[in-house]
C-alpha cells in the first residue's frame, strides 16, 4: 500500500476476529513506532505489547473501571446518540475482541519540553497506527483510560519505571470496514 492510501484508508476499527497476530507480524508493526521523529532524539515511548490470556484479562478488568468512570462522559458528549454510547462501552469492556492491545508510555516524564516529548510520543502512536494498518491490521487508540485517571495503575501493572501511561491501541484483524466520518470544513489554511 502507498503511504497516501495508507493515510487516507486508516479508520478507527472497533471489532475484529478472533485470529491471532503473529510475533513477526507484531514486530513488523512496532518498529516504524520506535523510527518516528522526537525531540532531541530521546525517544521517549516505551511501548508494551499486551497479548497473554492473563495479561489481556488484567487489562479489561481495569477497562471496565474505566469504562464505569467514563460512563457520564459518554452520556454527555452522546446524549442525542445512545446507540454509540452502548457501542463504545462495549468496545472498551471487550476491546472488540482484539488478539492485542498495545500500552503507550511517556518514558522521559521528567523531560523539560513536556509538550515536545509528548508530540515524539503521540507521532510514535501515529506511525504504530499507519504501520499496522499497512499490514491488514486495524486499530483503536483510546485516551479513556489516561483522562480517567487509571494511567498509574496501567504503569504499576504493565511498565513499572517506564514512564507515564499515554495510551492504549487495540490491534486486531478486522472484522468491521468503518467508513470515514465526515471531514469539518475550516481547519486548514494557507497563507
Amino acid at each position: 500500500m502507498n503511504a497516501r492510501d495508507c493515510l487516507l484508508t486508516r479508520r478507527s476499527v472497533r471489532k475484529y476476529k478472533k485470529e491471532p497476530i503473529s510475533d513477526a507480524l507484531l514486530e513488523e508493526i512496532i518498529e516504524p513506532a520506535l523510527a518516528a521523529p522526537s525531540a532531541v532524539n530521546l525517544q521517549h515511548w516505551h511501548f508494551v505489547v499486551v497479548r497473554s490470556p492473563e495479561a489481556m484479562a488484567d487489562l479489561k478488568t481495569i477497562m471496565r473501571e474505566v469504562v464505569e468512570k467514563f460512563n457520564p462522559v459518554l452520556k454527555e458528549r452522546f446524549s442525542k446518540h445512545p446507540e454509540t454510547i452502548d457501542e463504545t462501552r462495549n468496545f472498551m469492556l471487550s476491546l472488540g475482541g482484539a488478539p492485542v492491545c498495545v500500552l503507550a508510555f511517556f518514558l522521559k516524564d521528567d523531560f523539560p519540553d513536556r509538550d515536545g516529548a509528548m508530540q515524539s510520543v503521540s507521532a510514535a502512536i501515529e506511525n504504530l497506527l499507519l504501520s499496522a494498518w499497512d499490514k491488514g491490521i486495524g486499530s483503536c487508540w483510546m485516551s479513556a483510560p489516561q483522562r480517567m485517571g487509571f494511567g498509574d495503575r496501567l504503569r504499576d501493572r504493565f511498565a513499572p519505571g517506564k514512564g507515564e501511561f499515554v495510551s492504549a491501541i487495540s490491534l486486531g484483524w478486522p472484522d468491521q470496514a468503518p467508513k470515514m466520518p465526515p471531514r469539518r470544513e475550516g481547519r486548514w489554511t494557507m497563507v
